[in-house]
C-alpha cells in the first residue's frame, strides 16, 4: 500500500519559557528540532493523493503529458504499470494509462521503468525492463508515445538481452537517450534508438568485467560536454 507523508509544523506552548511547573526540559527542548516556537510533525496525505488507488510501488516520476506537472509511474504485483496524471483536483493522482501483463512476457515480472524520449518526437516513452521469474536475463521494452498517450500495438523489444538492469544514458551527445549494459557474452554495448531504428555500437574499447549489480554512472570528466 502506497504511504504518503508531509511536514508540518505547529505551536507547542511553553517552549521558550523558563522551566517549571508543566515547562518542559532542556533535552526535551533539543529534540522538539531548533525552533523556539515551532516543533515537527507528519500528516498523512495518502488519501489526498491517490484515493483508493493507494497501492502499487513508485517506480518512477516524469511529465507524461507535458503539461509541467510530474506524474507518476507505479508497479502493481510487478506485473502492470499504471501511470498516474497530476491533477488540480482532489485526488492530486488519477490512473489514466496502463500497461497490463497482456503485453510482456508470460511469467515475467517488471524489474523497472525509465521514462524518457528514446526516439527523439518530443513525445514521452516508457522504457520496461522484465526477467523471467525464473531467471536473471533482462529483456527490455519501450511503448512509444503518440499524441499524449501510450502506442501499446508498436511495442519495441531490443533483440539482445542485459545481464543486469541497463543504464540510460545520452551515449553519443545527440540529447536523446540510449541505452547501456552488459550483453550475456560479457561484453558491454550501447543501444541507440533514434528514430525508432535499432543500432548496436560497442561502448568500451577495452575489455572489462562489469560487476552485477552494476555501479555504472555517467559524468563529464573532462568537461567537453560529453558523459563519460
Amino acid at each position: 500500500m502506497l504511504k504518503m507523508l508531509k511536514m508540518g509544523s505547529r505551536r507547542v506552548p511553553g517552549l521558550g519559557g523558563p522551566p517549571g511547573p508543566g515547562g518542559l526540559p532542556v533535552l526535551v527542548l533539543i529534540s522538539c528540532i531548533v525552533g523556539r516556537f515551532s516543533a515537527v510533525a507528519l500528516q498523512d496525505v495518502t488519501a489526498d493523493l491517490f484515493g483508493t488507488e493507494n497501492y502499487g510501488t513508485v517506480a518512477a516520476f516524469g511529465d507524461f503529458n507535458s503539461d509541467k506537472q510530474t506524474d507518476l509511474f507505479i508497479i502493481r504485483n510487478q506485473s502492470e504499470l499504471v501511470i498516474f496524471l497530476a491533477d488540480v483536483k482532489i485526488p492530486y493522482f488519477k490512473p489514466k494509462f496502463n500497461i497490463s501483463k497482456d503485453y510482456l512476457p508470460r511469467d515475467s515480472i517488471i524489474t523497472s521503468v525509465v521514462p524518457g524520449d528514446y526516439d527523439g518526437d518530443s513525445q514521452m516513452d516508457v522504457l520496461l525492463t522484465t526477467s523471467p521469474k525464473l531467471g536473471e536475463d533482462t529483456t527490455v521494452f519501450i511503448f512509444w508515445g503518440n499524441n499524449q498517450t501510450l502506442d501499446l500495438g508498436s511495442r519495441l523489444e531490443l533483440n539482445k538481452t542485459f545481464v543486469d538492469q541497463p543504464l540510460v544514458m545520452d551515449f553519443n551527445g545527440d540529447m536523446i537517450p540510449d541505452v547501456f549494459g552488459i550483453l550475456k557474452d560479457g561484453s558491454t554495448e550501447v543501444c541507440l534508438l533514434k528514430d525508432r531504428l535499432v543500432e548496436w555500437h560497442k561502448a568500451l574499447s577495452a575489455s572489462v568485467k562489469m560487476r552485477i549489480p552494476h555501479s555504472n554512472a555517467f559524468v563529464d570528466l573532462n568537461m567537453d560536454f560529453t558523459a563519460g
